[in-house]
């Protein structure tokens, strides 16, 4: 295997993926997520690739010590790049960097990061690309890019960046997204994919309904919001923005119950609250908890009996933090 490159299934991750694509032709495309990076990551070390690329996939602490083991099994002569703007720790940080080419800033998006990288030889359409995805991780006030949407009419990079938002909301993950993230190598706008405005169309009117469910069935406690089994799949992040809206919360939280399990998404509103902060102070002290993400987006699972205890502490760190 010559080379191989990995990311994220969002918008950011979609279009860091194809920046690095563009940086290595031909390689071979996985989607990942931290709960299973390293997963993957042993699986990819067997074929013994000689590049390895790997963009905004947040490191999750229980499971550092996995990929730090998972990156050990690649040949020496492997090249791993590992591109990220999660918050990561200073020692994880140091740990990484004795085993890949690490480019990692909290702030800018993974894909301003992977053009920023690469940016030397990469056609004209890889910097498009890169402000889709500051766009879609609300990363879009840097420097960076700020400067660059001086160069174009901003209105029409919204709206690309809008249709990738809302198609991947209902896109086909085993197939159709990979097929998107080609497209997008080859310099394909997303308003010339009439598959993408298909389903953008789609995930728009279906975001009415969800944001109708929310209104009827959000619950609140003290400062914090919250949704439980939306029927309408997918759509977690804007639901959880929905329910700390319709509550009057500074945190929103959309939650999915399996079994004995739940696993949510939160959002913050109107506090500048650092979610990932919060969760590192929080889950730890929780059974089976483990969770993170940015300042202002996050994602938790933890046992159903901790859910009551997870909602009263979030409750008490704002007003410990924030009164």
């Amino acid at each position: 295997m010559k080379s191989v490159v990995i990311s994220h299934g969002d918008v950011d991750g979609i279009t860091s993926g194809a920046i690095a694509l563009l940086e290595f032709p031909n390689s071979t495309f996985y989607f990942s997520r931290p709960s299973q990076i390293h997963n993957d990551l042993y699986r990819i070390a067997k074929n013994r690739p000689a590049i390895v690329s790997v963009s905004d996939i947040a490191i999750n602490e229980k499971r550092f010590p996995h990929i730090l083991q998972a990156l050990d099994k690649f040949p020496k002569s492997t090249e791993i790049y590992w591109t990220d703007h999660h918050p990561m720790s200073k020692k994880n940080q140091r740990e990484l960097e004795t085993r890949v080419n690490l480019f990692h800033q909290v702030g800018p998006c993974a894909a301003e990061l992977a053009y920023r990288r690469f940016q030397e030889g990469l056609p004209e359409h890889a910097l498009r690309l890169a402000l889709y995805g500051a766009i879609g991780d609300y990363c879009d006030g840097t420097s960076f890019a700020i400067n660059q949407f001086e160069n174009y009419d901003k209105r029409t990079l919204y709206l690309e960046a809008g249709l990738l938002v809302q198609s991947l909301q209902e896109i086909d993950y085993k197939r159709k997204a990979k097929q998107l993230v080609q497209e997008l190598t080859l310099g394909v706008a997303p308003s010339a994919m009439g598959s993408i405005v298909r389903l953008a169309m789609k995930a728009t009117r279906i975001e009415n309904d969800v944001f109708g469910y929310v209104k009827d069935n959000a619950r609140k406690l003290g400062k914090v919001g919250y949704v439980l089994d939306m029927p309408i799949r997918g759509y977690r992040g804007k639901s959880a923005k929905f329910a700390a809206y319709l509550t009057e919360s500074n945190i929103g939280i959309s939650v999915k119950t399996d079994d004995d399990d739940v696993d949510m998404s939160l959002r913050r509103r109107r506090l500048k609250i650092d979610l990932n902060k919060a969760l590192n102070t929080i889950l730890p002290n929780l059974e089976d908890a483990h969770g993170g993400g940015h300042p202002g987006a996050a994602g938790a699972s933890m046992s159903k009996n901790s859910f009551p205890t997870f909602l009263q502490r979030l409750d008490d760190y704002i007003d410990a933090n924030f009164n």
